[in-house]
C-alpha cells in the first residue's frame, strides 16, 4: 500500500499535539468587562473552603448576602462597573441595567457565631456600593486609591466562615457565608479562611 510522506508526517504529529502538557495548551482568558462567576481559592485556611462559588442569600426585602456552594450552577453571574461588584437583575418593570451592589457593612453578621473582625457583606440596591475593585488577571484586587466609600480597616481581605447560620434563617443550618475581614481581625479561626476571589467567564 502507497503512503503518500505527507501523510505520514501528520499521522506522528498528531499524537504529539495531543500529547502536550495542560500548560502549554491554550485557554480561554478571563475578561472582566464579560458576565462572570466569582469561587474562593484559599489564602490562610484548610482546604473546605477552597472552590466554594459565591451565590445571593435573600435576606429581606431586596436584600442579600453572598454564601458559598459546591453547586457552581447556583453561582451568581457578576459584572464589574465603575470598580463596583454587581449582580445584574432581571425583573419586571425594572429598567435597563437595573443591578445589586455588593457593599461592605461595618457591622457583624446578625447573631452569627463569626469571629469578631469578620463583618458583613450586602447585596443590594439601596446599599452604599463599594468601590474600588478591578481585577489581575483573573484575581478580584481591591485599592484604597480607587475607592471612596470603603470602610478604613477594609485592606481589601475577604474571608469565607462556616457560621451557625444566615439571618433570618437559621433553621436552615449552618452554611459559608462570605464576610469581609477588618484589618485587625484575628486570622486563627478554624471557621474562617482567608480567600482570594477568583473570576470565570459565563459561557455564551
Amino acid at each position: 500500500m502507497y503512503t503518500s510522506i505527507k501523510t505520514l508526517a501528520a499521522a506522528i504529529a498528531l499524537p504529539l499535539v495531543a500529547a502536550l502538557p495542560l500548560s502549554q495548551r491554550t485557554e480561554a482568558v478571563f475578561d472582566s468587562t464579560k458576565p462572570f462567576t466569582l469561587h474562593t481559592e484559599v489564602v490562610n485556611g484548610t482546604g473546605a473552603f477552597n472552590g466554594q462559588y459565591l451565590s445571593s442569600f435573600h435576606v429581606g426585602a431586596g436584600q442579600s448576602t453572598i454564601v458559598g456552594s459546591k453547586n457552581s450552577s447556583i453561582a451568581v453571574g457578576w459584572t464589574l462597573s465603575d470598580s463596583i461588584l454587581q449582580q445584574p437583575l432581571a425583573i419586571s418593570g425594572a429598567p435597563a441595567g437595573f443591578a445589586y451592589n455588593l457593599s461592605l457593612l461595618e457591622q457583624a453578621p446578625f447573631r452569627s457565631n463569626a469571629p469578631i473582625g469578620y463583618d458583613y457583606v450586602d447585596l443590594s440596591a439601596s446599599g452604599k456600593a463599594t468601590t474600588g475593585f478591578y481585577f489581575n488577571n483573573a484575581t478580584l484586587a481591591w485599592s484604597a486609591s480607587n475607592s471612596t466609600t470603603a470602610p478604613d480597616s477594609f485592606d481589601g481581605c475577604f474571608a469565607l466562615c462556616h457560621v451557625n447560620g444566615t439571618s433570618p434563617y437559621f433553621s436552615l443550618g449552618s452554611q459559608y457565608q462570605l464576610l469581609w475581614k477588618m484589618s485587625n481581625a484575628t486570622s486563627t479561626s478554624s471557621n474562617c479562611a482567608d480567600v482570594k476571589l477568583i473570576g470565570a467567564n459565563i459561557a455564551a
